[in-house]
């Protein structure tokens, strides 16, 4: 099946890429992102699902289309594979990929078994080509300058992080049905959880050495969860996490000389408040100042779809540059792992309603968990038997 080109289709410029699973994910994050950017070249698409890979095919300009993806594999003009499928079938897509020789980005979470993770790891190693995760945040602006305020000693000694991740939108528009199943999706902590785990590991190079949470599961599919955790640094996080909440995704980063709050949908989201700082007119009027620096550049940032967006065209850039110069991703499989079994020992906390300890060598494992998979912990376990290869 064959659709017009549009501006999608660069035919003399950088690398080719193909899409397996043409869902949410990728219509509406990483396709317009790669759309802004001159060195990727969208040259195909799989999916199970006709109409929605047809959709893709000409809103993007996508030349090459398949319902099987092992026929995209086979096609040698695409060079990179993205695994946009649902998080079940992540490891499988990613493991032909690889096979086939092709570098391979992946959609969080990695996989939703250790198993299949430390497969992954092992195929990866005996492979000369570049594999990365999709964890976007890390290559959001005011995470990173977030990061560098941490690694220059302007928090001073760090206490506690808060974090929130909430949305509402999804449930009701744009989601399948599976993202919220533990199965195939993996419920709130793997598809908006996982996140915050890696960014807690990103942001300040410490390891999760203990966690506990609590889950509200709705009839409708829905889930809220809180998860508190203690790092190896002695540092204390909490986050909290729903799909049926306001849209948020927001940082808090205390420390002994100051913290830092973090709203990554606000261009001004970043405010600074040194130890020892009134509240009062004074930070107003300070507020205000900065706001009024950053818009010049808040109105060029919105062009470009905002820092959000920004992220996932910052992350395909990191990604081709590693390809290109055969340099080491900025997001490995090995992050990828440790933010799921993060996510597994969150699961097995509300499971088994006790805190759980994480090993710190990945080879040692997770306290009772290294071989569990997200459908054998408590909840609304569904039959996932019948589930199209289709996109996330």
């Amino acid at each position: 099946m064959a659709a017009e080109r549009s501006p999608m289709a660069k035919p003399n410029a950088g690398l080719r890429v193909g899409f397996v699973g043409c869902g949410r994910a990728a219509q509406t994050l990483h396709l317009p992102a790669l759309r802004r950017l001159v060195d990727w070249h969208v040259v195909a698409a799989a999916d199970s699902d006709e109409g929605r890979l047809k959709e893709t095919a000409t809103r993007f300009g996508i030349p090459r289309c398949y319902a099987d993806y092992q026929a995209l594999l086979a096609n040698p003009g695409v060079e990179v594979v993205a695994v946009c499928v649902p998080p079940r079938l992540h490891a499988e897509v990613a493991l032909a990929a690889l096979a086939a020789g092709k570098h391979v980005f992946i959609e969080k979470p990695l996989a939703v078994t250790l198993g299949e993770c430390d497969e992954l790891l092992e195929q990866c190693a005996r492979s000369p080509h570049k594999v990365t995760v999709g964890f976007n945040l890390r290559w959001h602006r005011l995470v990173r300058r977030t990061r560098e305020m941490i690694q220059d000693g302007t928090l001073g000694d760090l206490e506690l992080i808060r974090t929130s991740f909430t949305t509402g939108g999804r449930m009701k528009t744009g989601s399948p049905a599976w993202s919220s199943w533990r199965t195939p999706g993996g419920g709130v902590l793997f598809d908006l959880g996982v996140h915050h785990f890696d960014l807690w590991r990103y942001m300040t190079g410490a390891e999760v050495l203990e966690i506990s949470a609590i889950n509200r599961s709705h009839e409708a599919g829905g889930q809220s969860s809180i998860v508190e955790a203690r790092m190896d640094s002695g540092l204390l996080v909490t986050s909290v996490f729903s799909n049926q909440a306001t849209e948020s995704n927001e940082l808090e980063i205390l420390g002994s000389k100051g913290s830092i709050r973090v709203s990554c949908y606000r261009f001004d989201g970043l405010e600074f408040v040194s130890t020892g700082t009134s509240g009062g007119l004074q930070r107003f009027a300070s507020k205000v100042a900065r706001v009024l620096r950053e818009i010049p550049g808040a109105i060029a940032q919105a062009r470009r779809g905002g820092d959000f967006h920004s992220a996932y065209q910052a992350e395909w850039q990191a990604f081709g540059q590693a390809i290109r110069n055969d340099t080491p991703v900025e997001c490995s499989l090995e992050d990828g792992r440790r933010a799921v079994e993060v996510a597994i020992a969150a699961s097995v906390s509300d499971s088994q309603c006790r805190s759980v300890q994480i090993a710190k060598s990945r080879n040692g494992g997770m306290e009772t968990t290294a071989s569990l998979s997200v459908g054998e912990v408590k909840g609304p376990i569904k039959n996932a038997t019948d589930l199209s290869l289709g996109g996330r």
